[in-house]
């Protein structure tokens, strides 16, 4: 009776996200190798990372090769990698043209704010077959005005490659290392993401007892459970794992660089958690098992749209996450994930509307105005739950755009994002937990119900 039957599409589409997991690049934790092959690119940005004063950076550039269709020869000492905050990069290519081939930043870094002296050009490049450069060299102080000043601490920089020469383009292997020193060695996560894996841990735990207290009241109420009961507990279950698996991952990139395996597992249950989430959220706005009791057509289908941007939405955050900036295709793969989660955003408040003008319109024609303003009531709850949590993941993703400002702060950031979603997680399980009958609103008659409506509901 209440069974829901999902298309054969979707299955494929999970079977394709966990493929590509598995064949992603290897550009793991902040150890990376990153290929590079017959690029004309004039700038690359190959690594971002939040620096305190012991930053190192370690650069292993191997199997270059070099190929021009100018007669002109090809000089290497304009071609090379160099520090550079966000700051630089734009003035660099927006005021600066690399195409006129006038100032080039490997060879003038005074003249671009925010510069830093080159880290290696190519005319540092050992003779063939190895064609190699290896450097490891402690974050530099940077020159503006032709003067050098320290970096403040901690500082957002990018290990950028540069390409002066026209008509030429390059093949090679970079393999980067980003860290900072603490007093146990080396530490490959930013400053201000070090306290990470601890704050995921406690945050995992946390939902252990709220999903003990939750299968309580369902086992206490078991004559009011209904399906989605249970898909709520699985959605917690989901969330700790999601949170103790990413806790795994960014401890073993702290301390190796590598997370050792641990990223698939968290891709795998973050892949779970957020189709879980999206589905508990939109069955709930179609009033699934709790205002009726099976989905029409139309809540499948755009159930069915949800997921299905889900999915996409996932690999998108993957391939962006693991692949990095160098990527030629980073920006249109990063455009693709914004406009999947506006689209995901938009969508999951539609069975909720069209619950609400259901009810609506039933509370005039069948003389139910008393109940239907409860479940309305209920529903716009729920509405507002929702929307806060969708608010506070924008400021998130607002917030880690624009960390350059301090990036020492993010682990603050993350706990009040992990915060205020526990805070909706519990908001939202509170309204929908079984009982035998809401209790937010009671009416004395049907036209005390139906005025009530109409003011509270006349946007709908």
């Amino acid at each position: 009776m209440h069974q829901i039957t999902f298309p054969d599409t979707h299955l494929c589409f999970l079977a394709l996200f966990f493929f590509l997991i598995v064949q992603l690049p290897i550009a793991i934790g902040d150890i990376k190798t990153i290929e590079i092959s017959s690029d004309t690119r004039p700038t690359i940005l190959f690594e971002d990372f939040c620096f305190d004063l012991t930053g190192h950076l370690s650069l292993k550039v191997s199997n270059v090769s070099i190929k021009t269709t100018s007669t002109a020869p090809i000089n290497s000492s304009r071609i090379g990698f160099f520090f550079g905050d966000r700051l630089a990069i734009k003035t660099y290519n927006l005021l600066i043209c690399p195409e006129e081939a006038k100032t080039c930043i490997l060879e003038t870094p005074n003249q671009i704010p925010e510069a830093f002296p080159p880290i290696a050009t190519f005319a540092e490049l050992s003779p063939p077959p190895q064609s190699s450069i290896s450097k490891t060299l402690p974050i530099p102080a940077f020159v503006l005005k032709n003067k050098t000043l320290p970096i403040p601490s901690p500082d957002h920089l990018g290990i950028f490659f540069s390409n002066c020469e026209h008509n030429t383009s390059v093949s090679m292997q970079v393999h980067v290392e980003t860290y900072n020193l603490d007093r146990n060695g080396k530490d490959y996560l930013e400053a201000g993401r070090t306290q990470l894996p601890m704050i995921y841990f406690i945050f995992s735990v946390l939902y252990l007892p709220f999903l003990a207290f939750w299968l309580y009241l369902c086992h206490k109420n078991r004559s009011f459970v209904r399906k989605i009961h249970i898909l709520m507990a699985i959605l917690v279950v989901m969330k700790s794992l999601n949170l103790f698996f990413e806790a795994e991952d960014k401890h073993y990139i702290k301390v190796t660089g590598t997370p050792h395996g641990w990223d698939i597992w968290f891709y795998l249950f973050q892949c779970l958690r957020a189709l879980l989430l999206l589905t508990v959220i939109m069955l709930i706005g179609t009033g699934w098992t709790i205002l009726k009791p099976r989905l029409h057509a139309n809540d499948k289908k755009i159930l069915a749209v949800g997921i299905t941007i889900q999915v996409f939405a996932n690999i998108a955050h993957v391939y962006t996450d693991e692949t990095g900036p160098s990527n030629s295709n980073y920006f249109y793969l990063s455009l693709a994930l914004l406009l999947f989660d506006y689209v995901g955003f938009a969508i999951v408040f539609v069975p909720v509307f069209s619950s609400i003008k259901t009810l609506k319109e039933a509370a005039k024609t069948d003389g139910t105005a008393a109940q239907d303003l409860e479940k309305m009531r209920l529903l716009g709850y729920f509405n507002g739950c929702v929307l806060t949590f969708w608010v506070c993941k924008w400021a998130w993703v607002s917030v880690r755009e624009i960390r350059d400002d301090d990036c020492s702060l993010e682990w603050l950031f993350v706990i009040v994002v992990e915060t205020v979603t526990l805070g909706c997680y519990i908001g939202m399980f509170y309204l929908f937990r079984p009982r035998e009958k809401n209790e937010y609103f009671v009416v004395q008659d049907e036209e005390t119900a139906l005025a009530t409506i109409d003011k509270e509901f006349a946007d709908y």
